[in-house]
């Protein structure tokens, strides 16, 4: 933390009496309670967006967002050296604790709280998808011609035998990500209307705590934004899903606790599908891989196999899902 913490806390109406710092995190223990300090880095944007949300959810009242505790002069932050402060209760981190329907509850609430619709013109959501799906492919493209690249050589090295060997699967998932999409967007198109939330952006068990009244509240707001409550729930899932990496799990209770919360529209759960079988989060990583040295072959082999391992394992939990359902609202 690159601030002076003991200075910025004079700003607060809490008498400190021990402090501790975890990067960019201070455990203030005060007479008051215990508190924590975060710094954060925001521009203009991302900051009005985040003010936007602390007022929003502390007019709701909401339990599943850990409030903000304003300055002696009713600020929601402090500035100091282009970096911002804000002080909330400190919680229980929900870090490895698996209680991933109590996650799922949580943001399905926070959702509902925040939930409007968008029109959506005909020609929109065709040029849009359109250009979603054109991007895609021009994507799978990159990754044929690294495959024909790596098939012309005598010899390989680990990490291209076993690209070559993984490149049918990340293959198929991105046909079968498409198949998911384009029966989402028939779905949707035809409400032109899609439901929208404030999303947190990047929920996880490590962005959760638990407070005295075993209310779980998200933390780390910096970057919500609006946008398809889908965004969340992939990458809670995922966030979950690498927790549970090295064991069996069934994670569809999961999205069902969701939808009992707030429930679905009509073809959510193919998009969700679609985004949970989505392989370009393995682009940025194959790119940095295709500069490494030889001293970086076996790590970068070894993390190639274990982000495979985790898109196997999602598609072997998607096999098992029931059949999507046909009664959902529009």
């Amino acid at each position: 933390m690159k601030g002076n913490i003991e200075y910025i806390l004079q700003r607060y109406p809490i008498h400190p009496i021990r402090v501790q710092t975890f990067d960019k995190i201070a455990k203030v223990e005060a007479e008051e309670g215990t508190f924590a300090l975060k710094e954060t880095q925001l521009n203009n944007q991302q900051a009005e967006r985040f003010l936007q949300t602390l007022r929003f959810f502390e007019k709701q009242q909401m339990k599943t967002v850990v409030p903000v505790l304003r300055t002696n002069y009713g600020e929601w932050c402090s500035n100091e050296n282009e970096m911002m402060y804000y002080l909330t209760p400190w919680g229980s981190e929900c870090r490895g604790l698996q209680h991933e329907t109590e996650f799922f509850k949580a943001l399905a609430i926070f959702h509902r709280s925040t939930e409007y619709k968008e029109t959506i013109p005909e020609n929109v959501w065709k040029e849009q998808g359109e250009l979603f799906k054109k991007e895609r492919d021009q994507k799978l493209l990159k990754l044929e011609a690294m495959a024909d690249s790596i098939e012309k050589k005598r010899y390989y090295s680990p990490f291209e035998l076993a690209f070559l060997i993984h490149f049918p699967f990340l293959y198929n998932l991105h046909k079968d990500s498409l198949y998911w999409y384009d029966k989402w967007e028939r779905t949707a198109a035809e409400n032109e209307r899609l439901r929208m939330v404030r999303c947190h952006g990047r929920p996880s068990p490590d962005h959760l705590v638990i407070d005295e009244k075993r209310n779980y509240r998200f933390i780390n707001l910096e970057h919500t934004a609006d946008g398809h409550p889908l965004h969340d729930i992939a990458w809670l899932y995922r966030s979950c899903m690498k927790e549970r990496m090295w064991e069996p799990i069934q994670a569809y209770p999961w999205i069902k606790t969701y939808d009992h919360h707030f429930p679905f529209k009509a073809g959510d759960e193919a998009l969700l599908k679609s985004q949970l079988l989505d392989e370009t989060s393995m682009y940025p990583f194959l790119l940095r891989a295709s500069h490494r040295t030889l001293a970086d072959e076996h790590t970068l082999t070894f993390q190639l196999e274990e982000r495979i391992w985790m898109l196997e394992k999602i598609k072997q939990d998607l096999d098992t899902w029931p059949d999507l359902s046909e009664d959902k609202e529009e």
